[in-house]
């Protein structure tokens, strides 16, 4: 049986063709990510003609990944230096004027991280920036003057807050604090007194509950609250009302997903619509005026589709749409009911068969659902089993990082690349994934390399029993969390995977906690009760390190390829160098790749090349 025609690594993991479209204000253009001699930046279009598009940012080193419009219609873009989140330039804020292309750096200071927070139509000329520069322990709030670029302390963080949220005047009116036992408490700034009141308190097992925002006037609140219940609902919080306890709630999920996504009136900021992921994602309408709306769109598009951007009279929207063969983007008109074609995110991909992804719940040993994701070259799929090979064949074990991320439906790379060349690709959302209640996060805790790793194994066995798999010729390969699911599967079960190829995975637990970041302080306590350890005590030193792949390093005997980013803050380079340097002083062969770039950016490089050479040798 011939094969499908094999696709460029660098079509896949490179540079996209577009990317990212956000529609202006004012409605009259878009702007989008897309190359310039090779690097990314930003462009902008008119709406009616948006292959008239001029480049507006020029830089030659990393690209830029992150922007958005102000509401005087310039642009905003972050950008790190060399993958270092923060070692000097981590989320520099920089400006450019969509007419004159003119850039200018917004906050050029050395050792400190900066994050746009809010911008406002109330205030075009000004945005609200979270930045570490008095602490890098913590973020104070910032005024920028978008015309002088002047900087005025508004907030300064005494409370020790991990995160601000602001509505459209511009004023800080929530702070979250994190604490001791992993809790949380969100407070809410006294209009009277100046002070910081507590409003919510949500304890280690509810931490999964967040605040999402404000309406436009400050009025009411919204928070994703899982308080009563397993999974995240929509509570609004009326702020006009004297009773404290004044909590409403607008919508629960009517399947066994947190609320995902929110879809606001750009306006009142008041909730229209919102999302549910279980396997695919769904949409489900708060306000009866837009039911005709996502009656179209679900009608009109198959795979995912999310609002990117909207105009703040609200007329036009970005629609996303998301499906194994890649991502296309469109300009919704609500006043026709109609859509218009943008473009597609990577138009090489277009010449090539795509394999499809297929939905699948898999069973842990203990009961578990794990939603997971299965990806089989189409040309072997049995015409008389959907999603299964005719014969089993060999099979790659895709391990998401976070761990508290998941996995989800739609254009994955990895997937089609792996895919493409002969092998079935599955991705797991094991215990600890988010999206699926907090009892399932919470059976996370404690659990690295014990049943977290157990559901991996639970989901290969399931493999080989579908007949997808050949049991000599499962291969294990992630980043971050996933990368250390990679050194835990050649070291807790060195017999289950031909080889693997980790990503700038933790090797040792204990370390790896010591060496995070300085602005994840207020989060640490959080991290060390997840992980069931603190290594400033002897007994929970004592646990990480059983839990460490580094422990166990005698045991691997199946061939590892390890990358690394060698300015990575959070998994630090000594991750990799000491489970490398361990391996090699017990004569154990590694292949190491360490790039200066953030090695989960960096696929279409030498680690892509180096990985996929391992994995069909095998």
């Amino acid at each position: 049986m011939t094969g499908p025609t094999l696709i460029p690594r660098k079509a896949i993991f490179g540079n996209p063709t577009r990317l990212e479209p956000l529609i202006s204000p004012d409605g009259r253009c878009i702007a989008f990510i897309a190359p310039k001699d090779d690097v990314l930046n930003i462009w902008v279009a008119p709406v009616v003609d948006p292959k008239n598009a001029k480049c507006i940012t020029n830089d030659t080193k990393r690209g830029i990944t992150q922007y958005g419009w102000t509401y005087n219609n310039q642009i905003v873009y972050t950008m790190d230096k060399n993958g270092d989140e923060g070692m000097s330039f981590y989320w520099k804020i920089h400006l450019a004027n969509i007419e004159t292309a003119e850039e200018r750096n917004l906050t050029p200071f050395d050792g400190t991280t900066t994050i746009p927070l809010h911008f406002s139509p109330s205030h075009p000329n000004k945005m609200v920036i979270m930045m570490n520069k008095r602490d890098p322990t913590v973020f104070d709030l910032y005024h920028v003057d978008l015309t002088t670029a002047e900087l005025e302390l508004i907030e300064t963080n005494t409370g020790n807050f991990s995160g601000w949220h602001c509505a459209d005047d511009l004023k800080a009116h929530f702070a979250v604090q994190e604490q001791p036992d992993g809790g949380k408490i969100l407070f809410r700034k006294n209009k009277n007194t100046g002070k910081w009141d507590p409003c919510v308190t949500w304890d280690f097992s509810d931490a999964v509950s967040e605040f999402h925002s404000l309406n436009s006037d400050g009025t009411k609140a919204y928070i994703l609250d899982c308080r009563g219940r397993d999974n995240k609902a929509l509570v609004e919080i009326d702020l006009m009302s004297e009773d404290k306890d004044a909590f409403r709630l607008l919508a629960e999920s009517p399947n066994t997903a947190d609320i995902k996504g929110l879809v606001k009136d750009p306006r009142t900021g008041s909730p229209i619509a919102f999302s549910a992921e279980y396997t695919t994602t769904k949409w489900y309408v708060l306000d009866a005026a837009y039911k005709k709306d996502f009656e179209y769109l679900e009608e009109k598009f198959v795979g995912e589709i999310s609002v990117g951007s909207q105009s703040l009279d609200n007329t036009k929207w970005i629609i996303t749409q998301s499906t194994a063969s890649g991502i296309q983007y469109h300009i919704y008109d609500r006043g026709t009911t109609s859509t218009t074609f943008l473009f597609h995110s990577h138009d090489e991909l277009l010449q090539y068969t795509l394999n499809n992804m297929h939905p699948v719940v898999i069973k842990s040993r203990d009961g578990q659902d794990l939603i997971s994701y299965l990806t089989i070259p189409d040309h072997l799929e049995d015409t008389e089993r959907s999603g299964r090979p005719i014969q089993p064949i060999p099979l790659i074990l895709c391990v998401h990082g976070g761990p508290w991320d998941r996995d989800s439906f739609g254009f994955r790379p990895a997937h089609q690349w792996l895919s493409n060349r002969g092998f079935a690709v599955l991705s797991v959302n094991y215990r600890s994934s988010i999206g699926f209640g907090k009892t399932f996060v919470e059976l996370g805790n404690r659990q690295w390399s014990k049943n977290m790793h157990t559901d991996l194994i639970d989901a290969v066995e399931w493999a080989i029993t579908e007949g997808i798999a050949i049991r000599e010729k499962v291969a294990i390969y992630g980043g971050s969390y996933g990368g250390y699911a990679v050194l835990a599967g050649l070291t807790f079960t060195p017999d289950v995977f031909c080889c693997g190829v980790d990503l700038v995975g933790p090797s040792n637990l204990a370390s790896f906690v010591e060496n995070i970041p300085p602005y994840w302080s207020s989060m640490s306590q959080t991290l060390i009760l997840r992980l069931g350890g603190d290594p400033k005590t002897e007994e929970g030193r004592k646990f990480l390190l059983e839990c460490s792949p580094l422990t166990h390093v005698d045991k691997i005997k199946k061939p590892l390829l390890i990358g690394q980013g060698a300015n990575d803050p959070r998994v630090k380079q000594a991750e990799s160098d000491q489970i490398v340097e361990a391996m090699i002083a017990r004569n154990i062969p590694v292949g190491y790749v360490c790039t200066p770039m953030r090695v989960m950016d960096s696929l279409a490089l030498p680690i892509g090349s180096h990985s996929m050479q391992l994995l069909r040798s095998f």
